[in-house]
């Protein structure tokens, strides 16, 4: 698919409340985003950061997307002009936006798209992360903004924001995450969620549609598998040895 169907699809996915997988390829490599494309996932997440990707990685990653069908986003490594600027130029489908606290910056954020792309801001997607206690607290003006086609909640740094650390396992984390959660679906607006093979289906019952994931993960859980399938058999069914040769 072409640059602008692809990013349609992806947007007709989310808008409609289908699941929508973006993963996180974990290193700054093009042969693993052409790799990803196989996988069965929607959109590949170049991280810039807490990734190590740099702005010719990121081109790299996003042409070997592009080549291969997949929708390439590039979470920035700051929510300024000029840094979604030289990234959506980079040939991107989108930007993931985190360190966003207050509606006002959100709203930035979107004028910032529409600055460089003035007749085409509705072929770019902007998922914005939800990631700390004051974001949470004017969430309704996040949720009022044109242009946001998923609000991706972050819960490691939102424990953190919380005073919990990372630790969003924590009942009063996990008890925000889910209200945030909750408060999105009802505003009819897709809803992301980093997930893990042993949470999907839960998080999916509470609404979440953005499936946020590791290409890491899916290694270590393919790597315990095959841990398994290769241990060493038992005695049973083996051959004694003979006594005489």
């Amino acid at each position: 698919m072409a640059g602008p169907a692809v990013t349609a699809a992806v947007k007709s996915r989310l808008a409609s409340r289908q699941p929508v997988v973006m993963m996180n390829p974990d290193h700054p490599s093009p042969s693993l985003v052409e790799f990803i494309a196989r996988l069965g996932v929607h959109a590949v997440m170049i991280d810039t950061e807490q990734g190590s990707p740099d702005i010719e990685t990121v081109e790299d990653m996003a042409r070997a997307a592009r080549a291969a069908g997949l929708c390439a986003l590039v979470r920035v490594f700051a929510p300024d002009s000029w840094v979604i600027e030289r990234i959506l130029l980079r040939g991107v489908h989108g930007l993931v936006v985190p360190r966003v606290d207050s509606a006002a910056e959100a709203r930035r954020v979107v004028d910032d798209v529409r600055y460089c792309f003035p007749a085409g801001y509705t072929e770019k997607l902007v998922i914005m992360q939800v990631e700390t206690a004051r974001a949470v607290t004017e969430l309704d003006g996040f949720l009022a903004i044109g242009g946001i086609d998923a609000y991706f909640v972050g819960p490691v740094d939102l424990a953190k924001s919380l005073g919990h650390g990372g630790d969003f396992h924590h009942p009063e984390v996990m008890a925000v995450l889910e209200q945030t959660i909750a408060r999105i679906v009802a505003a009819g607006r897709p809803a992301g969620m980093l997930v893990t093979a042993a949470d999907t289906a839960a998080w999916q019952a509470k609404g979440v549609t953005l499936l946020y994931t590791h290409l890491n993960h899916y290694a270590e859980l393919g790597a315990e598998r095959f841990r398994q399938a290769s241990a060493a058999p038992t005695s049973l069914g083996r051959t004694a040895p003979s006594s005489s040769r």
